[in-house]
């Protein structure tokens, strides 16, 4: 009988239990060398589209805070965010999570150099894709997650947060919301009413804009009504 490196039977090898994976503490030093990176990264005097102006993640939070001043959004968007934090958790454990939280914040760290780079493209597309690779590369690296499933806990925080988008179309054009899946009438509504997420246009800032979020919120800094980082 097969048995596994722990000597269970027929048991199969867990998809996390790689050999390859650097060190810890070289995880660490990467992370804090992509931090470094992306706090010094010079300035980019590109033609930005008028959808696309925003430089920095400083002058992006005032539109993203607006973009979610309702209260049912920001818990919404919460949930989400402490759902895709809770599910890695769980489901691999403290150690090979610290491992993947490293992969993330080296990946977004690295996708803000892919921002500016994309800077000058109408969609963020280009930048959206350049972000999730930089992700999912970085997590693969790290901790060994297939990108399978580091897409699929991507998606986990995205579904109700998306559904907070809509539904705050709905509620703000006096229109009942349904709080659970985005119905095709609300999609609708969301392009029309022109107040799609930044996540189209700043896919990265959006990024970083839901763990500020979930952050500000359990720290009392934000408001649930506020509507503005100032309150």
């Amino acid at each position: 009988r097969i048995r596994n490196r722990r000597g269970g039977a027929g048991a199969p090898v867990p998809a996390m239990a790689s050999t390859h994976r650097p060190p810890l503490h070289i995880c660490a030093a990467l992370t804090a060398v992509c931090v470094a990176i992306a706090l010094h990264r010079p300035a980019v005097a590109a033609a930005r589209p008028p959808s696309r102006s925003f430089a920095d993640f400083e002058s992006f939070w005032p539109l993203y805070v607006q973009q979610h001043s309702l209260t049912t959004t920001k818990l919404l968007h919460g949930v989400g965010t402490t759902l895709v934090v809770l599910s890695i958790a769980v489901r691999l454990g403290a150690a090979s999570s610290l491992r993947v939280g490293l992969g993330l914040v080296s990946g977004i760290c690295l996708s803000l150099l892919g921002a500016d780079a994309t800077a000058s493209c109408s969609s963020g597309l280009p930048e959206a894709a350049v972000m999730v690779s930089l992700i999912v590369g970085a997590v693969r690296l790290y901790s060994g997650l297939p990108p399978s499933q580091t897409a699929a806990h991507l998606a986990c925080g995205y579904v109700l947060p998306w559904a907070a988008r809509c539904s705050a179309s709905s509620a703000t054009a006096g229109r009942p919301s349904n709080f659970t899946l985005p119905r095709s009438s609300q999609v609708a509504h969301f392009f029309v009413e022109r107040n799609r997420p930044a996540t189209f246009s700043h896919p990265t800032f959006s990024l970083i804009g839901d763990f500020a979020l979930l952050g500000s919120l359990l720290t009392g800094r934000l408001p649930l009504n506020a509507t503005s980082p100032a309150g």
